[in-house]
Formats: structure tokens, C-alpha cells, sequence
């Protein structure tokens, strides 16, 4: 089995280095590792070009957004699962695309296969929390998804429900994921796959991305009512409230362990 890992990066100095490394340095035997760069010039060009003869393949043009970009990188992979790792996260271990893999097999074959996520702070390296998300449909339409750095994603949902959709350009991956939601087998294992820095993009553009993830629902045929409109926004309000004065106190990161302890001695 070939697993692909796609990353897309524009600017991405100085994790870019770690991303890169992290890929390369699986003990699993069959890893096409794809780079799309996006005309960068703060340096993360000439390090892709560096890595030339152990990148499997990489390309760099016109920025035209991140979920082209997913696209391109789909476009050129031969992968049987696709995982696409930002260019400020890396894998948290060299056996994880090997763990991986047996828990594909294990499982016969899902849709989607995705582990856990260590969120470390961006300018410390620091361990904030482990996220070990267990998603359902209920959750995944009140705008809850599955971490996509540590999301496989076979072959076939991409022939069967299409690619990323450009005019999404932040909750993309939401939108894809959304498609599928009632035929596709979703597994989650416990497993450590990637790490990832806070502050990307979907933290910092909150009400942007409440209004993707509407406009998903609409254009998926989940949210077909002004009244539960009005309640999904409400909902989010209170979530994002309700993080950010846990986190302007420092306790969200205390919040989600401690979340996390209680589901797993239930």
C-alpha cells in the first residue's frame, strides 16, 4: 500500500525544515512525499530545491489558494491514501506512517483513517494538549470535524465525491469531509500521528470560517431552515466566547485535558 503525503507551503520558513525531515525520515518503506510551493521567496524554495532526488515530487507556480493547491498535489500523487501535512506541522515519530498503515489494513480499507494531534505552541515548541477527537455525523454537522494532518484519506473518495472546492478558503477540507458523511466509514485510532503548531489559519479567522461552514451545510443540503441557521450561530457564539476566555486566562489547554480524562473513564 502507497500513502501520500501532500504538503502545500508559501513561505513556510522555519518549520518547513521540520515538516520535511518528519517525511522523509518514516521507516515505512512506501511513502510518496509530494511539495507544492507557491512561488515562496523567504527562503523555502531553495530548500525544497535542496531535498531535489528525495522529494518523490514537488512543483512551485502561482498561489492560487490553498484549496487549489490541495488539488495540484492530489493531481500529481499515485497514492492508494492521501495525507496532507501543513507545512508548520510535522509527523511526531518516525513509525507513524508505518502504525498507520497497519491500522489501515486492520481496518479493512476505510474512507478515512485518522489518529491523534499534539498542539505545541508556535514559538516555544511547548506541549499544549493532545487532541484525540472522536467525531459523529451529529458532531460533524454543528461544524466539528476530524484533524485533517492526521486524516488518510483513500483514493477512491476522491474519484467518487470530487476534489476541493476553491471557492472554500478555509473550511475546504470541512466542505470535502461533508460531502461523504453518509456513505463514507470513518475510523479514528488513538494513535500519535502529527504535531501541530497553534495560530494557523482556521484560529485566527473564527467568523470566516463559521461562514464556510454554513455555506457547506447549504451547499450540501444539511441546513435547509433560517431557524437552524440561527441556532448553529448561536452555538458557535457561545463555543468561541466561551474559548476565548479560557484561553485569554490560560486554562483551555487544562479545559481540554481534562475533557479528555473524563471521556476516557467513561
Amino acid at each position: 500500500m502507497k500513502i501520500t503525503i501532500i504538503t502545500i507551503v508559501k513561505n513556510g520558513m522555519p518549520f518547513i525544515r521540520e515538516t520535511i525531515k518528519s517525511v522523509l525520515s518514516q521507516t515505512y518503506p512506501n511513502v510518496e512525499y509530494i511539495v507544492v510551493d507557491g512561488n515562496s521567496d523567504d527562503g523555502t524554495l531553495q530548500l525544497i530545491q535542496s531535498y531535489d532526488g528525495r522529494l518523490s515530487k514537488w512543483v512551485s507556480g502561482d498561489d492560487g489558494g490553498i484549496a487549489e493547491a490541495f488539488n495540484v498535489g492530489f493531481k500529481l500523487s499515485t497514492g492508494d491514501y492521501i495525507l496532507y501535512l501543513n507545512a508548520d506541522d510535522a509527523l511526531a515519530h518516525p513509525d507513524a506512517i508505518k502504525q498507520v498503515a497497519q491500522k489501515i489494513q486492520e481496518f479493512e480499507s476505510p474512507d478515512f483513517l485518522y489518529g491523534d494531534c499534539d498542539l505545541i505552541n508556535r514559538q516555544s515548541s511547548e506541549l499544549l494538549y493532545r487532541a484525540s477527537i472522536s467525531i459523529t455525523i451529529k458532531k460533524m454537522l454543528k461544524g466539528q470535524i476530524f484533524p485533517h494532518p492526521s486524516t488518510f484519506t483513500k483514493r477512491k473518495y476522491f474519484i467518487d465525491f470530487g476534489l476541493f472546492d476553491p471557492k472554500f478558503k478555509i473550511a475546504m477540507d470541512y466542505e470535502f469531509f461533508l460531502r461523504g458523511i453518509g456513505d463514507a466509514r470513518i475510523i479514528h485510532v488513538p494513535i500519535l500521528v502529527t504535531k501541530v503548531r497553534d495560530g494557523g489559519i482556521s484560529t485566527v479567522s473564527q467568523a470566516r470560517v463559521v461562514r464556510e461552514i454554513i455555506a457547506a451545510l447549504k451547499k450540501n443540503g444539511h441546513l435547509d431552515s433560517s431557524i437552524r441557521e440561527l441556532r448553529l450561530r448561536f452555538y458557535f457564539w457561545v463555543r468561541r466566547s466561551f474559548r476565548a476566555i479560557l484561553s485569554a486566562s490560560g486554562l483551555y489547554g487544562f479545559f481540554v485535558l481534562c475533557r479528555q480524562k473524563f471521556k476516557a473513564s467513561k
